[in-house]
């Protein structure tokens, strides 16, 4: 069982952070962009993976790190903006962006007028991340125009692998894979 403290500074686990831990199935080097509290990177540690978790915010920084000593996991962390201070190649790589279709709110889901600005920033640098047949797991929102996210995409191969749905919105886990 998992034991992680929050902030009201950072983003708190939700069902899109669920959905990542109970339906992304890994390599063994792992990177998550945007950790928040790093229950993600926290769980698949626990599963023997190598982790490193990032997040631009220095408070999720510092959640991460206790978190991480509190459940007696090593993990890699570091402050980074998406991929401004990654220098490695990974099997994984997490993201659980902020996707929502709004502007001037919180970092931690104001994804822009689109949804889309922090995941087109994403989208445009992971592959250069990957390892050779690696994966990317993301969480996309139906309030988004995710077909036109796909067609702009065409160097990425999407797998839609689970959807939760609320009266408001549906999300999506997919799973991206780097067409060679």
């Amino acid at each position: 069982m998992l034991n992680i403290d929050y902030s009201n500074n950072v983003y708190r686990p939700a069902e899109d952070t669920y959905l990542i831990i109970y339906n992304a199935i890994p390599g063994n080097k792992i990177l998550e962009i945007g950790s928040g509290t790093g229950i993600i990177a926290i769980h698949f540690a626990l599963k023997n993976h190598d982790v490193t978790a990032t997040d631009i915010d220095e408070n999720a920084i510092e959640l991460i790190s206790k978190n991480a000593i509190k459940n007696e996991i090593n993990i890699k962390i570091i402050k980074s903006d998406l991929f401004e201070n990654i220098n490695e190649k990974y099997d994984t790589i997490i993201f659980n962006p902020p996707y929502l279709p709004v502007e001037n709110e919180s970092l931690q889901w104001s994804g822009g007028k689109s949804g889309f600005d922090t995941i087109y920033k994403f989208l445009d640098n992971a592959y250069k991340y990957l390892n050779q047949d690696g994966n990317i797991y993301i969480i996309l929102s139906d309030l988004t125009d995710i077909g036109n996210l796909i067609k702009k995409y065409k160097n990425y191969k999407f797998k839609k692998i689970k959807c939760e749905k609320f009266d408001f919105e549906s999300i999506f886990l997919f799973e991206l894979k780097v067409i060679q």
